[in-house]
């Protein structure tokens, strides 16, 4: 199960920016996950679920996950398609011969939390 460590290398990401930015206190971390990406959400938010204890900036976070869907250009016939899966097929000019062009991104795109001085009630 790589999500494991994915996940624990997530939050250790998180720490560092929060500690740069002079956040005490984390609310939300998020994260962008690709359909392509061959990473498991649930198994990303089950290993959130105990990780997240490891650090006092983290412990009461909440992950939220945004699904980038899996897009590919196909090289025959030019169409942008929509992909659920690796098999890469043109449902235009049936093809296999497809560019993937998103959809294996593993991003954390923002944190949402407290500085040190603010209040935390």
């Amino acid at each position: 199960m790589h999500e494991f460590s994915l996940t624990d290398n997530l939050i250790d990401l998180a720490c560092e920016e929060a500690f740069k930015a002079g956040i005490a206190r984390l609310d939300k971390i998020i994260v962008q996950v690709g359909a392509l990406s061959g990473i498991s959400i649930d198994s990303i938010e089950f290993a959130f679920g105990i990780l997240r204890d490891k650090s006092e900036i983290t412990n009461t976070s909440e992950l939220v996950i945004e699904k980038i869907p899996g897009t590919g250009i196909c090289t025959k016939c030019g169409k942008e398609i929509e992909l659920d899966r690796l098999f890469l097929y043109c449902p235009y000019c049936e093809t296999t011969t497809v560019n993937i062009t998103g959809g294996k991104e593993f991003i954390l795109r923002s944190l949402e939390g407290k500085t040190e001085g603010e209040n935390h009630g």
